[in-house]
């Protein structure tokens, strides 16, 4: 009885089986895109990418925030798409969208990093970049057809929905986030934050809040833009990076709380605040802060000081050496003071780091041959090849050195002793100079160390510079093992040392680190506030068509990622390793070609901001 039972059960449960097989076999596959929200006649969905972009949906009305991956990827075609900003993961499948007839539409302020002439004008100042006014994943060549319509509190319609731009400067200058909400709808707005914010109180590449390179001028527009979302009380955060956010309340006054600790760690002046230790000033103090166009001060029989410009004297010969010659007006002053006070011949020049308000006076002292140049072997790297780094503050103008010294090394000069030092803070390519001067220990300190109430105390850290806070505590500690009795700032600032001050400031640069490893995904403001741990050097060759182009691939140790090479058909796409080599078409056009580099993470998302130029002669 059971059997006759059992055997239509059977049947029934393979016909049903069969039936299954046969409907999944022809069933189209599951979208990649999720459905992360769908209610009150609203459907988010939000794509695999990383970035991501969302697609929103109301009736039979759609439009796309943000645009990584092109329109044939997406579940449905939408009407309009938003860029929250112009940074080139964000906006690779712009032109795409354009080419579609799709209207694309971006800040007022990202024409500046995204319209085809601006762009090619970006390029031609930041190589070298002469100043520290950065900009960060710039696309390689600009994109036509892009709207710049989205104003502050522009409001455009969804249906029964209102999605209003809301500007959220920091990750990048011309950041917005959009804000969607239903008349009537009882709860806060969804908020579409782009990379205004990641995973809950981290920043996703917190090297793009370094506007410069010693103030807060990106992090307070970041903490004051996490504070604007906040304040809109929003129920859901869609973020392009990291899980959505529910009730975000909490999470957020957090997030906006490391970043302005951070931002006002970039002070070392008000990090002591009230404890501010007593110290004076070796000049008079209308020199400091000057650049040049003060006359001399005498901080010593033998030393001279205006604005960044040292000239020792030796007892020999009345001869001089000059410390950070910048530009025809220290030259001219030299030329003052050695003819006013009698002085002999230059016989060497030094320089405290590869900035060039600290070296391009070289470039018109008395014909070279006539004295020689010396530095840390680490300073000079930067000024004898200006185009292998992407740096700050750098000259066209390759600088010949006489001697490379070694960090711990000493070089002498008549009858004084140098001992150089690799003394990383405001910048890698820095060092300390440790001598005795008429009978006081001394040390240059370049432009780390101010006078605390002298540009806030300290030259800024800035990832783009090499720049790290927890460097700075470093360096200072090696200030205390070195213990002077004068420290010879530049601007205008040498002041006598005061061993509190420092143990200060190993401090101060601790506490900035922490506050910054809690800001960073991967714990280590040393990985993720850094741009360059995938470089290409040169960052830039001169070459002519039909010529081979080969450049060193750098990747600092201990980094998994995937390093690919955009030729953007002008010559082939690779993959890199410890290198990059093609060859230029015949056909090519003159002028600057600039490609990107994309070392992505496991996720697939791009961590640095590196690229390769070409100036075709």
């Amino acid at each position: 009885m059971r059997s006759r039972v059992l055997l239509p059960a059977l049947c029934l449960a393979l016909v049903g089986l069969a039936a299954w097989v046969g409907q999944s076999q022809t069933a189209k596959p599951e979208s990649p895109w999720k459905t992360v929200f769908d209610a009150d006649g609203l459907k988010v969905l939000r794509s695999p990418s990383s970035p991501a972009s969302y697609l929103l949906q109301a009736g039979d009305e759609s439009l796309l925030i943000d645009a990584p991956m092109p329109v044939g990827a997406l579940p449905a075609k939408p009407g309009k798409v938003l860029l929250t900003h112009h940074h080139r993961d964000t906006v690779a499948a712009a032109s795409t969208y354009v080419d579609k007839k799709i209207p694309v539409m971006a800040a007022q302020e990202s024409a500046e990093w995204l319209k085809p002439d601006l762009v090619a004008k970006h390029w031609e100042k930041t190589i070298p970049l002469r100043d520290s006014r950065a900009s960060y994943f710039v696309v390689p060549v600009g994109v036509d057809g892009i709207e710049y319509s989205l104003k502050q509190d522009a409001e455009i319609k969804l249906g029964e929905w209102t999605l209003t731009v809301i500007p959220t400067p920091g990750h990048s200058r011309d950041h917005v986030a959009f804000s969607l909400n239903k008349a009537g709808r009882k709860t806060g707005p969804l908020v579409f934050t782009g990379d205004a914010v990641s995973t809950i109180c981290h920043l996703w590449t917190p090297f793009t809040t370094d506007w410069d390179h010693w103030t807060d001028a990106g992090l307070k527009p970041t903490a004051d833009s996490v504070k604007r979302i906040a304040d809109l009380k929003p129920s859901h955060l869609f973020p392009s990076r990291g899980e959505l956010w529910a009730k975000p309340g909490e999470f957020l006054a957090e997030c906006e709380r490391r970043i302005s600790e951070a931002g006002r760690l970039k002070s070392f002046e008000r990090f002591v605040g009230d404890q501010t230790q007593t110290y004076d000033f070796l000049v008079p103090k209308e020199q400091v802060g000057s650049g040049g166009d003060k006359p001399w001060s005498r901080v010593s029989p033998h030393l001279w000081l205006t604005g960044n410009t040292y000239v020792l004297t030796s007892k020999e010969a009345n001869a001089c050496l000059v410390v950070d010659p910048w530009g025809q007006r220290a030259v001219d002053q030299v030329a003052k003071l050695r003819k006013d006070e009698n002085l002999g011949p230059i016989e060497a020049v030094t320089f405290s780091h590869a900035h060039y308000d600290h070296f391009d006076g070289v470039y018109t002292l008395p014909v070279k041959g006539d004295y020689k140049v010396w530095t840390l072997d680490r300073v000079a790297e930067p000024l004898k090849e200006p185009f292998k780094y992407r740096a700050p503050f750098l000259d066209v103008r390759p600088i010949a050195f006489d001697k490379e010294i070694k960090d711990g090394d000493s070089i002498t000069w008549r009858e004084y002793t140098f001992r150089f030092h690799h003394f990383p803070g405001q910048s890698e390519f820095t060092c300390a100079i440790e001598t005795t001067i008429d009978g006081k220990r001394c040390l240059f300190t370049a432009d780390n160390f101010f006078h605390v109430r002298q540009y806030s105390g300290s030259g800024g850290w800035m990832g783009l510079n090499r720049s790290f806070p927890s460097v700075y505590a470093k360096s200072a500690d090696k200030v205390l093992k070195i213990n002077p009795e004068w420290i010879l700032a530049e601007h205008g600032g040498p002041y006598v040392f005061n061993r509190k001050d420092y143990v200060q400031r190993t401090i101060w640069g601790e506490q900035a680190g922490e506050i910054c490893d809690k800001l960073c995904l991967s714990k280590n403001h040393r990985l993720d506030w850094n741009p360059h741990r995938v470089s290409v050097e040169p960052v830039l060759v001169k070459a002519k068509p039909g010529q081979a182009v080969k450049a060193k691939v750098r990747v600092e140790p201990g980094q998994k990622l995937a390093v690919t090479f955009d030729g953007r058909g002008v010559v082939p796409d690779q993959t890199l390793t410890d290198s990059l080599e093609f060859k230029l078409p015949e056909t090519i056009a003159k002028g600057r070609h600039v490609f990107a580099v994309h070392a992505r993470d496991a996720s697939g998302a791009e961590v640095t901001d590196t690229f390769f130029a070409v100036d075709v002669e």
